[in-house]
């Protein structure tokens, strides 16, 4: 079953407002908040059906590697925002 074009489009819209979130943090925050953030918005563009945007940014230098983590469920924070 396909999902309609506005539930990707509402997906698609999260997923570069998380990623927004996510530099802004960056900018005060430490990286856990960052990568939760990141970590929801490739969550968010996987749902849109954007594999390559996900894919950009599990394979980022600074926070691939974490990103990949918490979407494997390998973290010990409980912080989740998608």
């Amino acid at each position: 079953m396909t999902r309609p074009p506005v539930a990707l489009l509402i997906d698609r819209l999260e997923a570069w407002t998380l990623l927004a979130l996510g530099l802004a943090a960056g900018v005060v925050a430490p990286h856990p908040v960052t990568t939760a953030l990141w970590t929801a918005a490739a969550r968010a563009f996987a749902r849109a059906g954007d594999a390559p945007m996900a894919a950009r940014l599990t394979l980022s230098a600074k926070f691939g590697a974490r990103i990949r983590a918490r979407l494997r469920g390998d973290t010990l924070s409980h912080l989740r925002f998608a």
